[in-house]
């Protein structure tokens, strides 16, 4: 069984839906400076004092608000299409844990009841992502802060 174009559709266009309200959303709190919020990536993540110092000058620039809304959106975009390209099997991961199978998405079946969440999951692949991460001269989280 594959995926049905209903339910194609109806992922697809939800996907841009939550890069829009997302990208907004957090536009809509650096322009009110409401920044304590803005970072739930990684588990232990956040701004250093100095980052929400340098953030809070952004507060009350609708211009910016608009550039903010667009590079978020876009960048939110390309996870998103990298991802689904992995789905698709148009590209394979760059991080491995042996090897790699492809995978598709299908519709519910009640005879393949899933016994794990992707979501539930993926906040705390964080670490295994953190241990074979390439690029070390910055990081997303706070430790050692």
């Amino acid at each position: 069984m594959k995926l049905s174009e209903e339910n194609k559709m109806s992922l697809l266009v939800s996907i841009h839906q939550m890069i829009e309200e997302n990208a907004n959303y957090i536009a809509n709190d650096i322009e009110s400076n409401k920044i304590n919020r803005l970072i739930n990536y990684p588990p232990n993540g956040g701004l250093t004092e100095s980052e929400k110092e340098e953030v809070s000058k952004l507060s009350g620039n609708p211009v910016l608000k608009s550039a903010l809304r667009k590079i978020l959106a876009s960048n939110t975009s390309d996870v998103f299409f990298g991802f689904l390209n992995i789905l698709d099997g148009t590209s394979d991961p760059t991080v491995e844990y042996g090897e790699w199978g492809e995978v598709m998405l299908v519709d519910f079946d009640e005879e393949n009841e899933m016994d794990s969440m992707l979501h539930e999951d993926f906040f705390g692949t964080y670490w295994d992502w953190k241990e074979k991460r390439k690029n070390t001269s910055w990081k997303l989280d706070l430790l050692d802060e």
